[in-house]
């Protein structure tokens, strides 16, 4: 019986996760064209896109809002995964 519901609460993980990461995946491909046109305006160094996308009001993920380099740099670091074959 334990097992069972060990088992059970680890494919609900696995979805929860799974759902997550969709999440993270949509949000990054909606943030892609407002990311392209940025980059033209703001030189495309990620200082120059994290103040653009502040200074715009765009929501981080989490609804932070102020966005920095590092988080910049991660999210087109994972776009450019996502796009590679």
């Amino acid at each position: 019986m334990l097992r069972t519901v060990r088992r059970d609460a680890c494919r609900r993980g696995d979805a929860g996760r799974d759902a997550a990461a969709a999440r993270a995946r949509r949000y990054r491909q909606g943030l892609a064209p407002v990311l392209a046109a940025i980059a033209g305006e703001a030189g495309g160094t990620p200082e120059g896109i994290a103040a653009s996308l502040t200074r715009k009001g765009v929501p981080k993920p989490r609804g932070g809002r102020v966005w920095t380099p590092p988080d910049v740099r991660r999210l087109l670091s994972r776009l450019a995964a996502e796009t590679t074959p």
